[in-house]
């Protein structure tokens, strides 16, 4: 056994197969040989040589580096394609979350100006029909008679039985507009035998109609009704005043019950 050249063989097989494994490649050296020559020398100092058939151990090695490499190229690639659809994934979603947020607000900004709107709607319909719905009338008599009045004088009526919306003051005789509209007024003075009461009704600071009882040539009380519609706007105010000098007289009750009244609406 000649260990020492062995072993020295094996190094040498090992570089020349790694020189050259692929056989259908034009080459030329030591490493396309399919057979090894080595010199070999024995212990009686001869030469000898050895011939060693390697196209088997090549082939074998050749198939070995083969999978080795397809297996690195393989699991370099997949670990490439990996990462590349890994950060698109992470790309996509950055976008997707940038869109669903955009989309989000827009969303929401179009959504709570729907709604205000809508408020702002709804208030104003209720708005309208609560002015639609409010009422405005009154209705008021005299507590006692009044004799005399000086002309201009505010006829107070001041038994006010009924007075929806507070729009009439009994302790002034006025009626203030609550709103802008057409306004109905009405009232019927009741005076003695000889005894005149002319009225005037006043609105919007002007004299709109007088109502007149001349009862100075008769021997029997008389009564007089007159009825306006005034358009007014929020603010201004209606009375009845005394006409001239004729107040005379102004009866409150006939047979116990109110005779003289004053009332209005709007329309």
């Amino acid at each position: 056994m000649f260990l020492g050249p062995c072993a020295g063989l094996l190094t040498l097989l090992n570089v020349v197969s790694t020189l050259q494994l692929d056989e259908n490649s034009p080459c030329s050296g030591l490493g396309c040989r399919k057979t090894v020559s080595m010199p070999l020398l024995d212990q009686m100092k001869g030469n000898l040589k050895a011939d060693f058939d390697v196209s088997e151990m090549n082939q074998l090695l050749k198939v070995y580096i083969d999978q080795e490499i397809r297996s690195g190229v393989e699991i370099g690639m997949k670990n490439s394609v990996d990462n590349m659809i890994n950060s698109r994934m992470q790309q996509v979603q950055q976008e997707a979350a940038s869109v669903i947020d955009k989309n989000m607000s827009r969303y929401i900004s179009d959504f709570e100006s729907k709604m205000t709107k809508l408020k702002q709607d709804n208030e104003k319909e209720l708005n309208e029909m609560k002015k639609v719905s409010k009422k405005y009338a009154f209705f008021a008599t005299l507590s006692s008679s009044h004799d005399n009045l000086p002309a201009n004088t505010v006829v107070m009526f001041d038994t006010v039985s009924l007075n929806e919306g507070d729009a009439y003051d009994g302790t002034t005789g006025k009626f203030t507009c609550p709103e802008d509209g057409l306004y109905h007024f009405s009232w019927t003075t009741v005076s003695n035998a000889r005894k005149d009461f002319v009225s005037v009704l006043v609105a919007n600071d002007r004299k709109i109609a007088e109502n007149a009882v001349d009862s100075d040539s008769v021997s029997d009380g008389m009564t007089g009704t007159s009825n306006v519609i005034v358009r007014m706007r929020n603010g201004q105010k209606a009375w009845l005043a005394v006409s001239s000098s004729d107040g005379k007289q102004l009866r409150n009750s006939w047979n116990g019950s109110p005779c003289s009244m004053f009332s209005g609406f709007k329309l």
